[in-house]
């Protein structure tokens, strides 16, 4: 039917010659899509559509029963006219299969076999399309090569735009997210969208990561993430200078941010994975400088800001490090962190000390020894005060255990004007009588609120073990001398202590059930366990302990190196001091000198 037609409407081309046919050919397809409706052209976009369905299992089996209507596409000059249609038709059968198959599927490469089916399914039908008459398998090939490319290329793109706005969610599931960023890093190659692929990753961290609702530690991790991940896509660095901008400017504004990652050098007590896991230990980089002799020198890439060769560190430590100008800001709250590790390790705690240790040298080996002399001295004062304590104790056995520091190499420690009352004072003054027996030259200055103290409190009908801090013991230790005492009493009897922080040593007996408050902020020592009240009070520890009874004499009390962190004072407190003592040096120097009335 379709030759027959043709022969109806265009004569033999030998009988009218090569001019007039195309005259004639042309002056047809004028008539013809001048009486086409404007509709015709998504009419025509389904019908093409319709050669090319996903949803057939052998495309390839279904091409021949199409080439006759391509045939008559090519008769009416339909191909030509609306080419584009036919190529947005393809482009979109490729869109959709990329995101059905690919999309939240990051483990593995895609790429590849996105190559091998496009292939299997569109190979056969871009040679019905676009080269119909090929002569031989050379002349299709050659007809073929710069359509393929074109397509290859789309389907480089939309992968890369797929990936491009999955990149967040793919740099937090790192390492699982490897196949992805594989592909990723080919298609930009390819696909040169980097400008693009930049600001949609800074636009996210924005949103989801650089906010107050997101903890430090998670923007660590995230940034961390990121370094991997755009050392996998760019090994250059490029694109991770270009993003990792907002973000270092952003953790430098956190007061907290050095000591979460000096938190995370030394590694946590809990074992869990640290921000470094399995970073080579080596010494902090340094900048490079290029060596132009170098044969293996190689120019900066062309995106490369005038910045990019300061800022390119190259371990994930150094990274991190690099985000502030000094690396001094780090030794000093590694002082202070290592300090607050040290005082709560107990005496016979070997394995804690040792770790502390083993810290302490991959430390210097990335920051060198000199800045790490301090650490070393606090290193030193744990083992002296430990052969300083058996020897008090091989003299005369005491329950006290102090951890003995010498006040000028380590970070300045809170204070305080706790005051031990009875036998704790007992105690201490024992204590360091015999230290000052062992060395002579010395004299030990008590820090009595660090600490804890384990307790044996025998009362009328009960017996209570509780390990405290060293001012609920101090108020325990009052109520051996009366049972009833005002707060006021109480805070007059152990020195200058805060109120609240009274308030909350009284309420750890009163959860155990050792005191009771009979009228407001007057205290009673219940020598008797009370009935338990049906409206209980919520302890401060959010667990309830229902212990029967106690008695008001303290058979054993041991002074060990506290569990929580020792209150020392960070580097933003430090330098805070700091500045309080200079003005007000300044302020008397202007007084002095007559400037300030």
């Amino acid at each position: 039917m379709v030759s027959g037609r043709r022969t109806a409407l265009i004569p033999p081309a030998h009988s009218l010659g090569h001019t007039v046919l195309s005259a004639y050919t042309a002056q047809f397809q004028r008539n013809l899509f001048s009486s086409l409706p404007p509709t015709f052209a998504a009419a025509f976009k389904c019908l093409v559509q319709a050669t090319l369905r996903k949803d057939d299992e052998n495309l390839a089996s279904l091409i021949p029963h199409h080439k006759p209507l391509w045939d008559t596409f090519e008769i009416l000059g339909l191909v030509d006219r609306y080419e584009s249609v036919i190529a947005a038709v393809a482009y979109e059968f490729i869109e959709a299969h990329v995101l059905e198959s690919c999309k939240g599927d990051w483990a593995e490469p895609k790429l590849e076999k996105l190559k091998e089916w496009m292939s299997k399914n569109l190979i056969e039908w871009m040679l019905l399309t676009y080269a119909r008459d090929a002569r031989g398998p050379d002349d299709a090939k050659a007809k073929m090569s710069g359509v393929a490319s074109r397509f290859e290329f789309h389907l480089n793109r939309v992968l890369c735009e797929l990936r491009t706005r999955e990149i967040f969610d793919i740099i937090v599931a790192h390492p699982d997210s490897m196949g992805a960023l594989a592909d990723l890093r080919t298609c930009l190659m390819r696909v040169d969208t980097r400008p693009a692929f930049v600001a949609a990753l800074r636009k996210a961290n924005r949103k989801r990561l650089l906010h107050p609702g997101a903890d430090t530690p998670v923007v660590l991790a995230q940034y961390v993430a990121t370094i991997r991940c755009l050392r996998v896509i760019d090994p250059p660095g490029v694109l991770l200078f270009k993003v990792a901008d907002p973000i270092r400017r952003y953790l430098r504004e956190r007061p907290d941010t050095i000591r979460c990652i000096v938190a995370n050098l030394v590694g946590d007590d809990d074992g869990a994975d640290t921000l470094v896991e399995n970073e080579p230990i080596q010494p902090l980089h340094q900048v490079d400088i290029d060596d132009y002799s170098d044969p293996a020198w190689e120019p900066e890439p062309i995106d490369a800001g005038p910045e990019f060769r300061t800022n390119k560190p190259s371990d994930v430590i150094s990274t991190l490090v690099s985000i502030y100008d000094s690396k001094d800001l780090f030794v000093k709250e590694l002082q202070v962190l290592l300090a607050q590790r040290l005082l709560a390790i107990n005496n016979d705690d070997n394995e804690r000390l040792d770790k502390e240790r083993r810290n302490i040298e991959i430390l210097k080996i990335r920051f060198g020894e000199a800045p790490l002399q301090v650490c070393e001295v606090m290193m030193k004062d744990m083992s002296d005060s430990r052969r300083t304590d058996s020897h008090v104790q091989s003299q005369k056995e005491s329950v006290v255990h102090p951890t003995i520091i010498s006040s000028h190499f380590w970070p300045p420690l809170e204070a305080s004007d706790i005051a031990m009352p009875g036998q704790f004072k007992e105690l201490q003054d024992s204590y360091s009588h015999e230290f000052c027996v062992f060395k002579p030259d010395k004299k030990l200055k008590w820090l009595p609120h660090l600490g804890t103290v384990e307790l044996e409190l025998e009362l009328a009908d009960r017996t209570v073990e509780a390990k405290v801090p060293p001012l609920e013991a101090a108020f325990i230790e009052l109520f051996s001398q009366k049972d009833i005492w005002t707060i006021d009493e109480l805070i007059a009897g152990v020195g200058n202590v805060d109120r609240i922080a009274a308030l909350k040593a009284l309420t750890t007996w009163m959860d155990l059930g050792v005191l009771k408050e009979d009228t407001e902020n007057t205290f009673r020592l219940l020598e008797y366990a009370e009935e338990k009240s049906t409206t209980e009070r919520e302890p401060r520890t959010g667990v309830w302990y229902s212990l029967p009874t106690l008695k008001s004499e303290l058979t054993h009390i041991v002074v060990i190196a506290v569990d929580e962190p020792a209150p020392v004072s960070s580097v933003q407190q430090q330098q805070a001091e700091q500045m309080r003592v200079y003005w007000k040096v300044r302020l008397l120097w202007r007084l002095h000198c007559g400037s300030v009335v």
